[in-house]
């Protein structure tokens, strides 16, 4: 095999190997205060996004659990700092959310994102979020 050919198919081998991933995850387990913080890299311009969250929480052994959702305040900062803050509701029944499909984010860049659980639910394990690219 000539020596440009192998050279040429260990540089492809190598730009396959090193180009971002598809989506990331991050998982903060539950202390207690209710309060979850995340940094999403939201950089590719070419690219619009799907965010999800996701949890578990440990189910009640002898009776049945009442609890059907949960309120989270969720406040996405920009990296110029701009704020925006919603409040959405998790369903319990439900280990992973779909919170928005086809993201495109007004600056390119990192994103901070504070979740607030104003009444944490007793057995919850922590909150997680998955963002990938569409």
């Amino acid at each position: 095999m000539p020596k440009g050919l192998l050279a040429l198919i260990a540089f492809a081998v190598l730009a396959v190997g090193c180009r971002e991933p598809q989506s990331r995850e991050y998982f903060v387990r539950s202390d207690r205060s209710g309060e979850y913080s995340f940094e999403l890299s939201l950089t590719d311009s070419l690219s619009a996004y799907d965010v999800s969250f996701y949890t578990a929480i440990d189910k009640p052994l002898f009776r049945r659990d009442t609890l059907v959702s949960f309120p989270m305040q969720v406040v996405w900062r920009s990296p110029s700092g701009r704020y925006f803050s919603e409040t959405v509701y998790y369903p319990v029944a439900e280990t992973r959310v779909l919170y928005r499909s086809g993201l495109v984010p007004s600056e390119y860049g990192t994103w901070s994102i504070s979740v607030t659980l104003p009444e944490e639910p007793p057995r919850l394990r922590g909150l997680g979020i998955i963002c990938g690219k569409k």
